[in-house]
């Protein structure tokens, strides 16, 4: 996830991404098809893209010149995609909106997102005024794998490397959709659901992940005023830091967050995953918008060394980060009932820090510290 909009978003825009790929050629049923075509009525092309209850086995998509390289649409429930090989797409090398029941596995997903308009800033349109600054729209969010709007799903299995824009991320969509594009004065450049897309049930398992640039590993994050997302495991991952690439950091770590008002992340479990040499934390929860709330996340048995190489959050290494202080201010933002209980962390000058009200629970860690490090901080509000 980027981590400009990862940390503080509050939007309510709505955009669609049109960067005006040429080309309408249907993908065959023995594979994909020459060039890129419509992705429905998103705005975006695609080299692929999928049908309700398709099963897409085998294929080598490179999505050269594609915004996309598998797209599966609004209320194109029931597919699956496995054992692929996608590459090349501007954006997103598989993008799915707004549906339900969805497999994604055993698949190798990489060199995607490495040609899309760069993030927003933290808060509000850019501005667009300094010299030699980028003025024209911008994308918020192109994982290697991205699951927005999307219930009942199984991320699982994947290898997800070297791509532009961060890992894995299963984020909500309505009135500001993660995935589609901005004006460069904040205004949509088409339109997204009018009303705020839940998410539920959502497993991201076995996944090998390494130098994904520009964003982290692996988000669940809820962007929408007065959205949620609930009932997330994310278990077994590993993710493996490979500090700065050719446009940028690989950030790494595992977030769940909330970044729209009065939003919620809920029944989360962070568990048995291995992340070393991350440029973020290992794992971040951070209600991050006035009024928001993560609720009920459990971080377990992770394996967690040297991670927060780029010192952000806290000035040192750090294994574990709690947060719901927003520039010094309590706007009725909380973390509810987190619990960090028997994980394992080495080379890390904090092993927990966390800062603002509702300090987590930590129950039988293994916290090897740096020298003059702590395992437990608990930082000022004021």
């Amino acid at each position: 996830m980027n981590r400009m909009s990862a940390r503080s978003l509050t939007v309510t825009g709505a955009a669609v991404l049109l960067l005006g790929m040429a080309g309408a050629v249907p993908a065959s049923a023995a594979g994909p098809g020459a060039g890129c075509q419509p992705a429905g009525t998103s705005g975006f092309t695609a080299k692929v893209v999928a049908k309700a209850g398709q099963h897409i086995s085998g294929w080598t998509v490179d999505a050269t010149g594609c915004d996309v390289g598998i797209y599966v649409a609004d209320q194109a429930s029931h597919v699956t995609i496995s054992r692929v090989t996608v590459t090349g797409a501007n954006g997103a090398g598989i993008l799915v909106e707004n549906t339900s029941d969805i497999v994604v596995e055993r698949s190798i997903v990489h060199d995607n997102g490495l040609n899309v308009p760069p993030p927003p800033p933290p808060i509000g349109p850019p501005e667009g005024t300094g010299e030699g600054e980028y003025t024209g729209p911008r994308l918020p969010q192109a994982f290697g794998i991205s699951l927005f709007g999307v219930s009942h799903a199984v991320v699982t299995r994947n290898m997800v490397y070297d791509n532009g824009r961060g890992g894995i991320g299963v984020m909500d969509t309505g009135p500001f959709d993660p995935g589609h594009l901005i004006a460069a004065d904040g205004t949509p450049v088409g339109s997204s659901p009018s009303t705020p897309v839940p998410v539920r049930d959502v497993v991201v398992s076995r996944n090998t992940l390494w130098g994904n640039l520009n964003g982290c590993a692996v988000v669940v994050s809820v962007f929408n005023t007065g959205n949620h997302i609930s009932d997330v495991t994310v278990t077994r991952n590993t993710i493996t830091g490979t500090g700065f690439g050719a446009t940028g950091p690989d950030v790494g770590g595992i977030v769940a967050q909330t970044n729209g008002e009065n939003s919620m992340v809920k029944n989360i479990t962070i568990s048995r995953n291995t992340i070393v040499d991350s440029g973020e934390s290992g794992v971040i929860v951070h209600a991050a918008a006035p009024g928001s709330h993560t609720v009920n996340v459990q971080v377990v048995r992770n394996m967690l060394s040297g991670n927060n190489q780029l010192n952000e959050e806290t000035g040192h290494t750090t294994g574990v980060v709690v947060s719901s202080w927003l520039a010094g201010a309590d706007l009725g933002q909380s973390n509810i009932n987190t619990r960090i209980e028997r994980n394992t962390m080495t080379d890390q000058f904090y092993g927990v820090w966390t800062q603002g009200p509702n300090p987590p629970t930590l129950v039988r860690n293994a916290i090897t510290v740096t020298a003059g490090g702590t395992p437990f901080f608990v930082a000022p509000t004021s």
